[in-house]
Formats: C-alpha cells, sequence, structure tokens
C-alpha cells in the first residue's frame, strides 16, 4: 500500500513533458540523441516545452531512478552514447500514468496529452481498460461541448471575430468528440473482424513507427525489450 502511495506520489511530481519521454522510452530503449531526433523530426515536438528541455529532463528521471543510461556498445560512433531504458519504478509510474483518471474540467485542455497516453496504451493495457478511457473521455468531452453550445446561444456576441472564434472552437471539439465515439466502435468490434458501421479501418503502421524515424531494432532486442517493459502482452 505504501509502495502503490510513493509512486502515485512520483507520478504526479513529473511533468507531462517527463511523461512523454518515460512513454517513447517505454516504447523503445533511446538515446538521447534519438529522442531529439523524435522531437525535430515528428509532432512530438509539440510535447517538448523547448529545444533545450530534453537532457536536463532525461537527468531528472535518472536521478528519480526512473529512467537508467547504459553506454551503446552497437555504436560505431565516437561519441559514446547513452542507452536509456526504464527501471522497474520507471514502468510502474507510466502505468500509474496511464491510467489517472480524467479530469472533466480539464479534459478539454488536457486533450493532446490524453491522446498520447491512448497512443502509448495499445501494447501496454488491456482492451476493457482502454474503452473505459476512451468512455471517459467522450463523456467529458460531450459536458464540455454541451457547455460551449449553451453559451453559444445566449453569448452576447456582436463582433464576427469573437463569433468565428467560438464557432472555431465548436467545430474543433465537436470532432474530437465524434473521434471518441468512431473510436469506441472501432475497439468494440466483435471478435469475428467485421467493423461495425461508420467505424474507423485499423491503422496500417505501428505505433513506434509513427513516432519514430529511426530504423527499426533488430527482433531480438526489441522482442526481448517488450517483455519487460509490458509482461504478459503480446
Amino acid at each position: 500500500m505504501r509502495q502503490g502511495r510513493l509512486l502515485d506520489m512520483a507520478a504526479d511530481q513529473l511533468t507531462s513533458f517527463e511523461h512523454v519521454l518515460i512513454g517513447l522510452i517505454c516504447l523503445s530503449p533511446s538515446s538521447g540523441y534519438d529522442l531529439k531526433r523524435i522531437f525535430a523530426a515528428t509532432p512530438m515536438g509539440i510535447y517538448q516545452p523547448s529545444s533545450g528541455a530534453l537532457y536536463p529532463a532525461l537527468r531528472r528521471l535518472e536521478a528519480k531512478g526512473l529512467v537508467r543510461a547504459e553506454p551503446d556498445t552497437a555504436s560505431k560512433s565516437a561519441r559514446h552514447r547513452r542507452v536509456y531504458e526504464l527501471t522497474q519504478a520507471g514502468r510502474a509510474t507510466h502505468l500509474t500514468w496511464l491510467r489517472m483518471p480524467i479530469a472533466p474540467a480539464t479534459a478539454a485542455r488536457d486533450l493532446g496529452l490524453h491522446l498520447m497516453r491512448f497512443v502509448m496504451m495499445e501494447h501496454t493495457l488491456p482492451r476493457d481498460e482502454v474503452l473505459g478511457f476512451l468512455h471517459d473521455l467522450r463523456d467529458a468531452m460531450t459536458a464540455f461541448v454541451t457547455g460551449l453550445e449553451r453559451y453559444s446561444a445566449i453569448a452576447p456576441v456582436n463582433e464576427r471575430h469573437p463569433y468565428l472564434a467560438l464557432d472555431h472552437g465548436l467545430a474543433v471539439h465537436r470532432a474530437s468528440l465524434d473521434w471518441a465515439e468512431r473510436t469506441i466502435a472501432e475497439l468494440s468490434r466483435p471478435a469475428d473482424g467485421q467493423l461495425p458501421p461508420g467505424a474507423l479501418p485499423r491503422p496500417g503502421r505501428e505505433v513506434r513507427d509513427l513516432l519514430s524515424p529511426r530504423p527499426a531494432q533488430r527482433p531480438s532486442a526489441a522482442a526481448a525489450h517488450r517483455t519487460r517493459c509490458h509482461p504478459g502482452r503480446p
């Protein structure tokens, strides 16, 4: 019980960027240079607060015992790179973050982080937990959209630009709500593989290919890490 409370406290004390870093390292052990390339060359850059934030965050995670760095013996570079991987405490902290409940009051503000958590759940949490997360997100977005619609109906907006900005907010969050509903339908499809009406087809590339511009790891190393980071998952 005490250990569980300490893990919850550790998760609360990390920044959103540090949680994203832990998730990326859980997907694939990486050097600082590898992670730098991810944030520079993919949409993941929106989660990095500044270009100089990466290495200080890695040092903080290492000091807290959530990641450890080992020499990259496979690298032929003259510079001695270190490859970061999660410790047992880091994996537990990552799971705690993935399972944190959605706060309805901040669901719209934190939507980008909720989507990142959803991405990282695929190889970590069972489908029923992912569906529970999506139902909570859908309910929170429904409440937010309803509130925006109610405000839009009574707000004394007499200028064009404020009205158009409010219309943009409604369009964006209605689209997010629609996505949540369609994703629930996709992940709830029958075991025979038939898609329910209106469901989206399964993406063709794996999550790690989307998040990383690096070449894939050798199968044996990747499989060994996946077993350590996600025990019991295929």
